[in-house]
């Protein structure tokens, strides 16, 4: 019988991941965010939180289980074509995410709440703009590619590719902690996920995670100030913008159909769908991560 990661696994691996993550960041906050003060320490900092608490639990689960690392993290080739499409697919898409993002923002203001982005440290020398190339725009993409689209991803296959989908684009939207960008952070991993899934592989989602992080280093770097709080005003979006952007997003929609529909699976089909229950042994470290994610926003008002 094929050793392979299940529900149950993938969800207690995430919970760990996840909660020791919440607790890694609030011991780096009690005295003031060093990390974010000194670029070097936030690098220690990802470094510890990404590879030794996000992605080390797989691995040494998947190594206990004697479950290999190949078709647990999906590491199979693919070819140059589907890795081009992959990202076409992702510049497409930014419309799609957009429209996500100014729908938050209504949503946001409609609730009398200021939207918020994540933040993250600015370059401001090209010694710095390294550093955050690699503490930003490698080893996060990485290591959360590893976890969610490769172990994750597997481990909720028996549910079917777009269960296995939605279920761990919640999951990493919950994962990044921003209650306002939950939305687009759905739609951004589920547009990963489905590139995976497509392919059979993890490395096309890697590969365009890699981009958008390096993108948001290098433009943050070059204008001086955070890339995403450009896209943000006080006053929210005009509806007319909105209503366009919507109207792109269709489009943009089916382009990205079209161009998922060219992309020439990796392998064979593995995946099963349909034999997944609702049990409460995968069910509760999903619930538990979401009472934790409700806590710590609470608790941070």
């Amino acid at each position: 019988m094929e050793r392979r990661l299940n529900e149950t696994a993938a969800g207690w691996l995430f919970l760990i991941s996840y909660v020791t993550g919440v607790l890694l960041t609030a011991f780096m906050t009690a005295s003031g965010s060093p990390h974010h003060d000194n670029h070097a320490a936030f690098l220690g900092y990802v470094i510890a939180g990404q590879v030794g608490l996000n992605l080390l639990p797989a691995v040494v689960w998947c190594k206990l289980r004697r479950i290999p690392f190949r078709e647990a993290f999906r590491l199979r080739r693919v070819s140059l074509r589907a890795l081009v499409l992959s990202l076409l697919i992702f510049v497409v898409s930014q419309v799609i995410l957009l429209f996500f993002h100014q729908l938050t923002e209504l949503a946001a203001i409609a609730a009398g709440a200021n939207y918020e982005t994540s933040h993250y440290p600015i370059a401001d020398s090209l010694g710095t703009l390294l550093l955050l190339a690699v503490s930003i725009g490698i080893i996060p993409p990485i290591c959360e590619e590893l976890l969610f689209r490769g172990a994750l991803l597997s481990g909720y296959a028996r549910g079917g590719v777009w269960f296995s989908a939605a279920v761990t684009a919640g999951l990493f939207a919950l994962f990044h902690d921003n209650p306002y960008r939950l939305a687009e952070l759905f739609v951004s991993a589920w547009i990963a996920a489905s590139i995976v899934l497509r392919t059979r592989s993890v490395y096309p989602g890697l590969l365009v995670h890699l981009v958008t992080n390096l993108t948001y280093v290098c433009v943050s770097y070059w204008q001086g100030g955070d890339m995403l709080e450009g896209l943000t005003a006080a006053e929210g979006p005009k509806l007319a913008a909105v209503a366009l952007t919507g109207l792109a997003s269709v489009a943009a929609f089916f382009v990205c159909r079209w161009l998922w529909l060219k992309i020439e699976p990796a392998g064979q089909r593995q995946e099963e769908g349909g034999s997944l229950r609702l049990r409460a042994a995968w069910l509760l470290p999903i619930v538990l991560a979401v009472i934790a994610f409700i806590v710590k926003f609470v608790w941070n008002q």
